[in-house]
């Protein structure tokens, strides 16, 4: 990407969201990518604090996405009650579709139609807090939206909870309902063979068909959320996603397990809790086009932020946590060829390791291959590549650990035959 062609896109990012941001919802979200551990006190207490601190913060617990429902509700209020929240203002919603086999007495998949239940309507709209605990994301759009499209009377009491100044949070499946736009099942490779797959609410879909896309909750007005993000080597079906709604979202937001993305609408600010990291990635000036039915994109723009860094939506601006030192000219690396294979697979080197150690924290190269696989003679070339508007910055903390932020990376993919042959 030029310098030229950079600013206009940073011009027009500005301008969208300088317009977009009048408008946007006064609450909080914390959007969780799954797997949030008890001791995440990064996670918890600025969640607490969003609710209106430990003394005051009433939760309502929603476990609609959850096969055990009670034990879901009953482990998160034991660690809630941990960081101080009184256990009276913590409220089981009783909505979900499938029966928890710890209780004896009640079959909670006769929950299903509670989503308008005026009673519990009441007891959530009376909270500073909703949460949605994790499961399958496709159940929460089945018993919280009327078949018409509309909400359930549970589901606009959180919506009043929201535009009133409260938080809505959520992991896993709680997370990606969150954004307009939901990804609710798929893996990177299967999106970038098969696509955008039709599919029927009702039925299963299996996870090698392609990417299963429909229409969440729309907390979440920035763009599109994914999950379990670089655990589960899904940068590849979020940028299928937003290349399909790139009408209306340029930008996607992977968000890794035990770490939150936190949308303050007060503040007009993102930022990052936890102990991993969020993934942005932007379309703005992005390409697609097919070669052999296979799609080669250019031109992505991604970042990569961690615990304390701020994404502030008004002005487009990263801003890194306090103590970070920029990595040029301070890299720890020096490695002249760290080409990998598998970003796309889970049992491979991570997407952060990509973009931070073997790029941005690595004197050795300007840019990095990457090669996965999706049958025995092709797959998809990965490259990422410093620009002159690439930055990075790391900081070590206590345990020997690096944390990075990375901006302005470009990405490409694009589809490869290979040809293997032995040495001899």
């Amino acid at each position: 990407m030029n310098k030229l062609k950079f600013m206009i896109f940073i011009t027009a990012l500005l301008i969208f969201n300088a317009a977009k941001s009048q408008d946007l919802p006064s609450g909080s979200l914390v959007i969780v990518g799954g797997g949030l551990e008890p001791d995440n006190k990064s996670v918890y207490n600025q969640m607490i604090d969003l609710a209106g601190g430990a003394e005051k913060a009433s939760f309502a617990v929603i476990p609609s996405a959850s096969g055990v429902s009670v034990q879901s509700f009953v482990s998160f209020q034991k660690t809630l009650i941990s960081y101080g929240v009184k256990s009276e203002n913590i409220h089981l919603i009783s909505i979900a579709m499938v029966d928890d086999d710890s209780t004896t007495t009640v079959d909670e998949a006769t929950w299903k139609n509670n989503g308008n239940n005026a009673g519990l309507a009441g007891i959530v709209k009376g909270c500073s807090a909703v949460w949605f605990t994790g499961g399958d994301q496709l159940r929460t759009i089945k018993t919280l939206v009327n078949p018409d499209g509309s909400k359930t009377l549970v589901l606009q009491a959180v919506w009043d909870v929201f535009e009133n100044g409260g938080v809505v949070a959520g992991s896993s499946a709680g997370a990606a309902i969150m954004s307009e736009a939901m990804i609710g099942g798929g893996n990177s490779i299967a999106a970038l063979t098969h696509g955008v797959i039709p599919f029927n609410m009702d039925e299963e879909v299996p996870e090698g068909d392609g990417l299963l896309l429909t229409k969440g909750l729309g907390f979440f007005p920035l763009g599109i959320v994914d999950q379990h993000f670089s655990q589960r080597a899904r940068i590849g079906r979020l940028i299928t996603a937003l290349f399909h709604e790139k009408s209306r979202f340029n930008l996607g937001f992977g968000v890794d397990e035990n770490t939150a993305l936190i949308y303050n609408g007060k503040q007009k600010i993102l930022k990052v809790a936890g102990a991993s990291g969020v993934t942005i990635i932007n379309t703005a000036t992005a390409t697609i086009s097919y070669v052999q039915n296979l799609p080669k994109i250019e031109n992505l723009n991604v970042s990569y932020l961690e615990d304390g860094d701020v994404y502030d939506f008004t002005t487009g601006k990263i801003i890194p946590s306090e103590g970070k030192k920029p990595t040029r000219g301070n890299e720890y690396y020096n490695i002249g060829n760290p080409g990998q294979a598998g970003v796309f697979s889970s049992y491979s080197s991570d997407f952060k390791d990509l973009i931070t150690k073997n790029l941005m924290d690595n004197k050795g190269a300007e840019k990095v291959n990457n090669l996965s696989f999706y049958k025995e003679d092709s797959g998809f070339m990965v490259t990422l590549v410093k620009t002159p508007e690439s930055e990075g910055f790391y900081t070590d903390k206590p345990g020997g650990e690096d944390h990075f932020t990375v901006t302005n990376i470009l990405m490409n993919i694009t589809p490869v035959q290979i040809s293997i042959t032995p040495l001899k």
